[in-house]
């Protein structure tokens, strides 16, 4: 598989869902600009609109879907429910990720995908039976690279004893910390190359948001506590100061963030979520220019 650009387009945005109020005009002009731009590297999954994600994603890209590396996410399962929000459930049951592969395929029009990532654990199905799935799925080429996201050392632990590991995707960001100790060991060891996600800590590290930030109830942020009150007060203090670090290395905090991640050991590759042309050229700018 070919080497992944270092900016990942985060596609969850191209779902519709939680990211805010969203122009799929601009989405799409910028997944072209990043095109344009030497990024090869899109992320994806099948909750991210139930699917809409990887439907849209794959009509924008038409024929250069194949040209790109897709990673997609399975292992979660959905109802429609009578509230606004659909059930989700994780299961990682072979029976269940099989057909989420099958599904995901199908959606984004490939015969195999170059990346699959259990999305989140799921305690009620053993690892290795999970694993051992998907490295059948992986001999009858239906997959090209095995990946984990959002699992602990022990977890990973697991799934390496099942399966080839390729990736693991977690969040890494100046505000929460570095990649864990323990799972740096476990991928130095096996050879396993890490995604990071959430490298803005949901926009807080783009410098661009205060106490007088509103967002709208389609945002999650309306929802989380790091993003209510005083604690979110004290979050954009801590902003501020790693702003100050920001200007003394010479860059913007956007450009401090993002460069930061790209340096902690294992880290193969950042995750940044876009919804226009200006989005994809900000952070692609940390590492082109």
């Amino acid at each position: 598989m070919k080497s992944l650009s270092a900016i990942c387009f985060g596609c969850e945005p191209l779902g519709g869902v939680d990211s805010g109020n969203v122009d799929l005009d601009e989405i799409k002009k910028a997944i072209y600009k990043a095109l344009d731009l030497g990024v090869n590297f899109f992320d994806t999954a099948g909750a991210y609109g139930l699917g809409l994600s990887e439907e849209r994603l794959s009509k924008i890209l038409g024929s250069r879907r194949h040209e790109v590396v897709i990673a997609t996410k399975g292992g979660l399962s959905w109802t429609k429910s009578t509230s606004a929000r659909s059930v989700v459930v994780k299961d990682s049951s072979p029976t269940a990720i099989r057909q989420d592969v099958e599904s995901s395929l199908s959606r984004l029009r490939l015969d195999c995908l170059p990346i699959f990532f259990v999305h989140w654990p799921d305690k009620n199905t053993p690892i290795e039976d999970t694993f051992i799935e998907l490295s059948k799925l992986k001999n009858e080429g239906k997959i090209n690279s095995i990946g984990c996201s959002n699992f602990s050392a022990h977890q990973l632990r697991a799934a390496c004893i099942a399966s080839q590991v390729d990736y693991v995707q977690l969040p890494i960001n100046l505000l929460s910390g570095g990649l864990d100790s323990d799972i740096s060991k476990i991928c130095t060891n096996n050879k396993i190359k890490v995604i990071a996600y959430n490298i803005l800590e949901n926009g807080l590290l783009s410098g661009k948001l205060d106490k007088n930030t509103n967002f709208p109830e389609n945002d999650r942020r309306s929802r989380l506590p790091l993003f209510q009150g005083s604690e979110f007060i004290n979050v954009l203090n801590r902003v501020e100061e790693l702003k100050v670090k920001a200007v003394e290395n010479n860059h913007n905090l956007l450009q401090y963030s993002i460069n930061w991640v790209l340096m902690q050991k294992n880290i193969s590759s950042v995750i940044v979520g876009i919804k226009n042309t200006e989005q994809i050229k900000e952070n692609c700018s940390a590492i082109i220019n």
